[in-house]
């Protein structure tokens, strides 16, 4: 699933592949449930992406009256955004944008996990970015160590994406392993606590991340075609590392040697 790293590329993508571009029509495909987007009487419109945590909010503006409309995104499994020559759009292109000038920008999600509405803003149930409201992001960290989601193990923990937006399965593999002290089982409370430093690299491995094209990760390839860079320490790596399913039916990679010392 694309995950803080994956987001803030595909908002470049976008944002790169249509500067300059006026549209004049969008489409949802008839086999995706997201809903029907239903624009005003627009002659042209331009489209401009930016990302927070897994979230991507597009913003559509009239080139005549500058009113504006959004659209708020997440990309479910494999969802990406994909520029093409009109009519020779992907097959699972679900809502797609059109120029008059034959130029098409579309939504690909091949498993249609993806979701979209219109007329919202980033939702109040996701945490701030850690990498663009890092100060924002501690502060609602250290507010909310009281609550329930600071029991669990630190690996489900970071999983919240109330608290940590943005983190998914490789990322919080990647986090916990290179603190090497860190037990996976501590509860998240008492992980923060005595290991500060994971809230900061709760920002830096996102951005070495982004900064690497991208993370391994299955059904996701980086929107300009450049190969990842991202060196996955812990993450899908069977020859030295083990894993198990968490609570909540996700794969969780870490370093074997934590299952001798909790086993103990």
């Amino acid at each position: 699933m694309p995950e803080l790293a994956e987001l803030k590329l595909t908002a470049d993508y976008i944002n790169s592949s249509v500067k300059g571009e006026k549209f004049v029509a969008l489409k949802k495909g008839k086999h995706h449930k997201g809903q029907d987007i239903i624009l005003p009487n627009w002659r042209k419109f331009t489209v401009k992406a930016q990302s927070r945590g897994k979230e991507l909010l597009l913003t559509l503006t009239d080139a005549d009256s500058k009113e504006s409309e959004t659209i708020l995104m997440t990309m479910g499994m494999s969802g990406y955004f994909k520029l093409t020559n009109t009519g020779s759009e992907e097959k699972h292109s679900h809502l797609t944008f059109y120029t008059d000038d034959g130029v098409s920008l579309s939504f690909v999600d091949v498993r249609r996990f993806g979701k979209w509405k219109q007329g919202s803003t980033w939702s109040d149930n996701r945490g701030p970015d850690p990498t663009t409201e890092y100060d924002d992001f501690v502060q609602h960290i250290n507010d909310n160590l009281d609550k329930k989601a600071f029991s669990k193990p630190i690996y489900e923990t970071l999983m919240d994406q109330k608290y940590f937006n943005g983190i998914g399965n490789y990322l919080r593999a990647e986090i916990i392993y290179r603190l090497e002290t860190l037990n996976p089982q501590l509860s998240g409370r008492d992980a923060i606590k005595v290991y500060p430093k994971i809230l900061e690299l709760c920002r830096d491995i996102p951005m070495l991340a982004y900064q690497s094209n991208g993370g391994s990760i299955k059904d996701w390839k980086n929107p300009f075609g450049k190969e990842d860079t991202f060196k996955m320490m812990c993450y899908g790596n069977k020859a030295l590392m083990t894993n198990k399913i968490d609570s909540n039916g996700r794969r969780f990679w870490y370093d074997p040697e934590w299952d001798k010392i909790n086993n103990n």
